[in-house]
């Protein structure tokens, strides 16, 4: 068994096509929860000089196999853990499946600090993955586990078939409008039948000044190049235009609050030389 990475959202107008993959098809809406992407499987495998398989379960972060201890242990602390496992082991022993279950850990202060302050972390199920279909299940089998289970599952919030891009458009708008007064970072966009995803978040908050606490040093990796890029990406569909990333004083902040972002959601240092950065970065990379 092998575990496997969640998809990269993108906002649709980064999708091939710009959407014009996606008309026709269903699509459905779900919240999009501000927290840590984590993940967890089964791994099987034959037990050296035995004829049997041995089984261990792994919490898995966004973009590792194995998360870091620290949100290992958070997630261990929730009342979802258990649950998760015996959805795991039930599902294998009885029906011969293979699962990874995909969910957002919601600390007591969110990443972007879009959601309320909560009293205690939880996990929410937004996707299963079936490793002998190799697909994600649709929404109302995924539903349906989680209600067995017992465990918690992002909101759907509408279904729609698009027929134009304006479509597309007019569904982002409506229920980022929701999102907003419902204090939820976004939507994700889901067409299971071709497996396609993409996501729609809201222009990130001012993130008020937290009292300062004192803990130890914690040194996370250099930001990857293709994060940068994913940050400049949003910076720039914030602005708007060529003519407001080329003004820097208004560029600057936006790029800077981005990037920021991506470091505390993928665990990465943010990058020192955010100015040379803006400067060296050519637009046509970032309008791809």
């Amino acid at each position: 068994m092998t575990w496997r990475t969640y998809p990269d959202l993108e906002p649709v107008r980064r999708l091939r096509y710009e959407g014009g993959e996606l008309l026709g098809r269903l699509i459905d809406i779900t919240e999009k929860r501000d927290g840590e992407n984590v993940s967890i499987w089964i791994k099987r495998a034959p037990v050296e000089g035995e004829s049997g398989w041995g089984e261990d379960v792994v919490i898995s972060s966004h973009h590792l196999e194995t998360a870091s201890s620290d949100i290992s242990n958070r997630f261990k602390a929730t009342k979802e853990y258990t649950k998760c496992i015996d959805l795991l082991t039930t599902e294998y022993k009885t029906y011969g499946r293979e699962f990874i279950l995909y969910g957002e850990l919601l600390k007591t202060v969110s990443p972007t600090r879009q959601e309320p302050r909560r009293k205690h972390i939880a996990w929410i199920l937004f996707d299963i993955y079936d490793l002998k279909s190799e697909r994600f299940l649709g929404y109302n089998n995924l539903h349906v586990l989680a209600k067995i289970y017992g465990l918690p599952i992002v909101r759907l919030l509408d279904n729609f078939i698009p027929s134009t891009l304006e479509d597309l458009e007019n569904k982002k708008k409506q229920w980022l409008i929701w999102c907003k007064r419902h204090r939820r970072e976004g939507v994700v966009c889901k067409a299971y039948d071709v497996q396609m995803f993409y996501k729609d978040r809201i222009l990130l908050p001012e993130r008020p000044r937290l009292e300062k606490i004192e803990r130890a040093e914690i040194v996370y990796p250099p930001m990857l190049e293709e994060r940068i890029l994913r940050a400049l990406q949003h910076a720039y569909d914030e602005l708007g235009s060529d003519e407001a990333w080329g003004d820097k004083k208004r560029a600057m902040p936006i790029i800077a609050k981005h990037i920021s972002a991506e470091g505390r959601e993928h665990f990465f240092s943010v990058p020192r030389d955010l100015y040379q950065i803006y400067c060296n970065t050519d637009l046509s990379t970032i309008k791809k």
